[in-house]
């Protein structure tokens, strides 16, 4: 068998188109079966596999923000929590009434004023945010001079627990001392609250007397 040159046959090929057809075929079926068993499954291999990594690389971006977003959740409830106690220490518990009645007897002795009796007054339900309060205040009478009301009011002022007094009418007697009844108010939280709660919108005083 003669041997197949490549330069023999480029030179018959030029001379008869039709020689060149057969090795053409030939060489475009080669092609073909390279191209098909070789570089084909390869390429669809890797298009696959940089498809499946391109998904990773979203998840674990996907992943990446939702772990950022749960850690902010995380830090944001620890500083509601955080408000939420600070906030309940603002306030008496409805079982701590006792408590708020020593407190204005000894704010009263603080102040030199001297209290015969300090009488609980009704209580009125409010609601702060969404959460049930009442509001309870205390009623004593006091006589005595102007520097000794301003302490004591000075003193409620100042209380860390939400106490106020509202600023009674002052008329003098004719000894230029006071006779009048003094309301001091705190605010009741229940005893027991969800830290479940929402927070809430402004806090429903009511009319002061």
């Amino acid at each position: 068998m003669a041997e197949f040159s490549i330069t023999n046959w480029l030179q018959e090929s030029k001379e008869d188109p039709k020689k060149a057809a057969p090795i053409l075929v030939v060489i475009v079926v080669v092609g073909f079966l390279v191209w098909k068993f070789g570089y084909s499954p390869k390429a669809a291999m890797i298009a696959k596999e940089l498809k499946k990594n391109k998904g990773i690389e979203r998840d674990m971006k996907n992943f990446k923000n939702a772990a950022n977003q749960l850690e902010d959740i995380k830090l944001n409830i620890e500083e509601m929590k955080t408000k939420w106690g600070e906030s309940q220490k603002l306030c008496y518990k409805e079982m701590e009434r006792t408590d708020f009645l020593k407190r204005v007897r000894e704010l009263a002795t603080k102040s030199n004023i001297n209290v015969k009796s300090i009488n609980p007054l009704p209580e009125e339900e409010i609601t702060i945010g969404v959460v049930p309060a009442k509001k309870f205040s205390v009623q004593f009478n006091y006589s005595g001079d102007l520097e000794k009301l301003l302490t004591f009011m000075r003193f409620v002022e100042l209380e860390p627990k939400i106490t106020f007094m509202p600023i009674p009418k002052l008329a003098p007697n004719a000894s230029g001392t006071f006779d009048i009844a003094l309301k001091v108010t705190t605010i009741l939280l229940p005893d027991v609250i969800s830290t479940d709660m929402a927070e809430g919108g402004d806090e429903d005083e009511g009319d002061e007397d």
